[in-house]
């Protein structure tokens, strides 16, 4: 299996910089950090624009723009209108995937608008600027490289009851990203970095949510998605949001991995939450993985 992410990144002294989903959370964390760097350059997009106006105005190093990642004429726009702003000679050094928003409900009840929408969004979206970002990184006559952050979660790790179309969507983009990771020649120095953070301080809770209508056959109190339900909101209440990672912190994590000039890791688990249950998963296929060893073998040695 060839490797990825084999040589150092170097974030160039006046990188520019592609954030989606900058309307609050994460993206807005990361998009007013770049912002207060003079020598980088900011590509900050949202769905609706005004939505960024925590950013200044007339900085020739911040540009706002409309991004709907599920059309794929808005990104095409959101492309040209950056190369029209920052030039013919137009690169882009990072690019962080973070638009999105969770469904949540009993998976039965979802209806194929719903279910389509949430993918057009985590995953197709994720793929469509992917694809652009790496051709303007791949063509550029310097081939300085380049930085793709995908932002997943601990709902790319694990599958929990009562969000399906939610972690398939983030496993649909670990599974992609990895992938494309490995396409990559070598001599181009495109990097993957896909982010698994755990509990996040943000408005994701609020309208970045959608849930399905409920569905009667599982109402009942001993449903698994029932349970997580009264566990979460037991947690919520006891206070465990003070355990969950701080936007800025995770904006400030990715800023580092992108200049400490190192090589990329491929997967970045954040916070002691997705670390745990990440090590319990994994320790747990080994041991699944070991009890299924003779079938698996089919009558071969291992």
């Amino acid at each position: 299996m060839n490797p990825v992410n084999t040589k150092p990144y170097n974030l160039p002294e006046t990188a520019t910089w592609l954030i989606t989903g900058c309307s609050s959370g994460i993206g807005q964390a990361i998009a007013t950090l770049i912002a207060s760097k003079p020598n980088q350059h900011l590509i900050a997009t949202a769905r609706n624009p005004s939505s960024l106006s925590y950013l200044p105005d007339g900085n020739p190093n911040i540009l706002k723009l409309a991004l709907d990642v599920t059309k794929v004429a808005s990104v095409d726009a959101a492309f040209a209108e950056a190369k029209k702003h920052f030039g013919e000679d137009f690169y882009l050094d990072v690019v962080v995937n973070n638009a999105g928003y969770s469904l949540s409900g009993d998976t039965e009840a979802a209806t194929e608008e719903e279910m389509h929408q949430e993918m057009e969004t985590l995953f197709f979206g994720t793929v469509r600027v992917t694809m652009r970002a790496v051709e303007v990184m791949r063509q550029h006559k310097d081939h300085r490289g380049g930085l793709i952050f995908n932002i997943s979660s601990l709902a790319g790790l694990i599958g929990l009851p009562g969000h399906a179309f939610y972690h398939a969507g983030k496993f649909a983009v670990e599974g992609w990203s990895e992938s494309v990771a490995r396409e990559m020649h070598p001599d181009w120095n495109i990097n993957f970095c896909i982010v698994e953070p755990s509990g996040v301080k943000t408005e994701f809770e609020g309208h970045s949510k959608a849930r399905t209508a409920p569905h009667p056959a599982y109402a009942g109190e001993d449903m698994p998605a029932r349970q997580l339900e009264v566990f979460v909101n037991k947690g919520i209440k006891a206070g465990a949001a003070a355990g969950m990672i701080e936007p800025a912190a995770l904006a400030e994590t990715l800023f580092t991995i992108a200049s400490r000039g190192e090589k990329v890791p491929l997967r970045l688990p954040l916070g002691v939450t997705v670390w745990k249950m990440a090590k319990m998963k994994f320790a747990g296929a080994l041991a699944e993985l070991d009890a299924v060893k003779e079938i698996s073998a089919m009558g071969r040695e291992i």
